[in-house]
């Protein structure tokens, strides 16, 4: 073979290489794939057979196999590379977008937690009796109105007879500080104290002192002019009686006049009365008569008259108060006792009629603790049954610090007890945390079941669908179109063709959704594809298909 031919197939062999490490290399995605002897074996061992020398004037080598290899190899490689580069100059990024839309989000907080009652009621023994029946046990759901125990009937009848002979006994002791006499002047001077009495006793006297006073004054006024009277008669018959019986006159003896006046002339000389002194004496004699009828009838004297008969009534029904009166400690001491034994045993005798109908349900229940037996003798106040509430049912749960500032009160609540839906509402979030059994802080927060009923088991666990936070007619994005770093959260949005960066605020959270209150506008392209390798101001073509 000459050299010419040599090297013609030399070349021929190394484009065959080289068009097989291209094809390989665009096949793979530009991936360098290393170079196997295999496609070298087209180059054979050969001597030169001229020496070198004679030819060109230079030494000739000998072309080995292993130095093809090795050439090859760095021939593509290098190409390799320089393509990749060309195309990393030149290539635009592809991404996926999704509209900014407006939608709704809510947050479902799911929390369980253990079924409980709201309310308990422990029925406490309201009288002193033996326990004739009693048909319940723990566990046993009951009514309203179900009966739960009741009393001996014989027992309680005795019990409140006994309640009434002691009111009747401290009415009597009471009764005893007064005497029947006296009932009525008591009554009269009710609401007086010792003092008032004895201060209405000393008015009345001076009222009467003072009335007879007046009395005596007019009295003695009319007897005076009644003797005025008389002594004009006197002067008058004086005229009529002989001088040496004008001693008789002088003592007061009428004979005379009444003599004169009849004709009587029996007694004494007399000389007869003209008849003007008769006329006179006769005048005198009327007005004295008068005069007397008048002290005896006078309206004034009458009306004061009255009047003291009525002050002396009242004395003396004051007087005898005043000495019927109890020492005034004895005596509220008395009536307190009275009426305190009155009120006690006035409701002992209540308790014991209601309790003969024996203690009833006060609601739909389970009985949770019976403290008492059949046929003991119980005391008022000891401890009998307690009920749990069934139709005041709640759900207690432990809310963790991070879903604490999502919960409030009045949020709905979708519960499932014994795989039985009920409805709910938070009602009470607890404003201290304690810690759980791993030491973790957690908050108890209260869901009251708003449609409970029998079926509902306490002490079971439920599940909870807390209806938290709660947003309509806002912007919505996937979670994952949400990137976070140092600088707070943001997401990737085309804008003429590269990547623009925008901060956003981020509202209610989902595990899958998110809202965003702020940095979005409704319109606007979220890169939606993996932004892993994106970086912004780098050229991207949207591709959606």
């Amino acid at each position: 073979m000459s050299e010419n031919k040599k090297d013609k197939n030399l070349e021929e062999n190394k484009e065959v290489v080289t068009n097989e490490a291209v094809k390989e290399d665009a096949a793979e995605t530009a991936v360098i794939k290393e170079t196997t002897g295999s496609t070298a074996e087209v180059y054979d061992d050969y001597e030169e057979a001229t020496p070198p020398e004679e030819v060109t004037g230079k030494k000739k080598f000998k072309l080995k196999k292993r130095y093809i290899v090795g050439g090859v190899a760095a021939v593509l490689i290098l190409g390799a590379i320089g393509r990749q580069f060309l195309v990393g100059q030149n290539q635009v990024t592809m991404v996926e977008t999704s509209p900014v839309v407006l939608g709704n989000i809510e947050n479902v907080l799911s929390i369980s937690g253990t079924v409980q009652s709201a309310e308990t009621k422990t029925y406490f023994s309201e009288v002193a009796a033996p326990i004739e029946t009693l048909d319940i046990k723990v566990g046993d759901k009951v009514s309203s109105g179900d009966v739960l125990y009741t009393y001996d009937t014989e027992a309680l009848d005795l019990a409140e007879k006994t309640a009434q002979l002691a009111i009747t006994q401290a009415k009597g002791n009471y009764n005893s500080l007064y005497s029947a006499v006296g009932a009525a002047d008591r009554k009269y001077a009710e609401g007086m104290t010792a003092q008032q009495i004895n201060d209405r006793l000393d008015a009345i006297t001076a009222e009467i002192n003072s009335l007879n006073d007046k009395i005596t004054e007019k009295t003695n006024r009319i007897n005076q002019t009644l003797k005025d009277i008389q002594n004009t008669q006197y002067d008058i018959n004086q005229n009529s009686i002989d001088d040496k019986y004008e001693q008789y006159f002088d003592a007061g003896s009428n004979s005379y006049i009444t003599r004169n006046e009849s004709g009587n002339k029996t007694d004494g000389e007399y000389k007869e009365p003209s008849e003007g002194d008769r006329q006179m004496i006769l005048a005198l004699e009327q007005t004295y008569n008068d005069v007397s009828y008048a002290l005896k009838t006078d309206a004034e004297i009458k009306s004061w008259n009255d009047q003291i008969t009525a002050l002396k009534e009242e004395q003396s029904h004051l007087s005898s108060a005043k000495a019927a009166q109890v020492n005034g400690g004895t005596a509220a001491s008395s009536k307190a006792s009275y009426e305190s034994t009155q009120l006690t045993q006035q409701d002992t005798i209540d308790k014991l009629e209601a309790a003969k109908e024996g203690v009833k349900a006060d609601f739909n229940g389970v009985v949770t603790e019976v403290a008492v037996v059949e046929g003991a003798t119980v005391t008022a106040g000891a401890k009998m049954v307690t009920m749990a509430n069934l139709e005041d049912v709640q759900v207690a749960l432990s809310v963790s610090k991070s879903d604490l500032p999502k919960i409030a009160v009045g949020q709905k609540v979708d519960i499932t007890i014994n795989g039985k839906a009920y409805d709910g509402e938070v009602t009470k979030i607890s404003g201290n945390a304690t810690k759980n059994s791993n030491g973790v802080a957690v908050v108890e927060t209260i869901i009251k079941v708003t449609n409970p009923d029998n079926d509902i088991i306490l002490g079971v666990e439920a599940t909870n669908k807390i209806h938290a936070e709660k947003a309509d007619n806002t912007i919505v994005l996937p979670y994952e179109y949400i990137q976070t770093d140092a600088e707070g959260d943001y997401v990737y949005v085309v804008e003429n063709g590269v990547v623009t960066r925008k901060n956003v605020t981020v509202g209610i959270s989902t595990s899958t959704e998110a809202q965003v209150i702020e940095g979005l506008s409704e319109g606007d392209e979220v890169i939606s594809s993996d932004v892993s390798t994106l970086t912004e101001g780098m050229a991207v073509a949207v591709n959606n298909m």
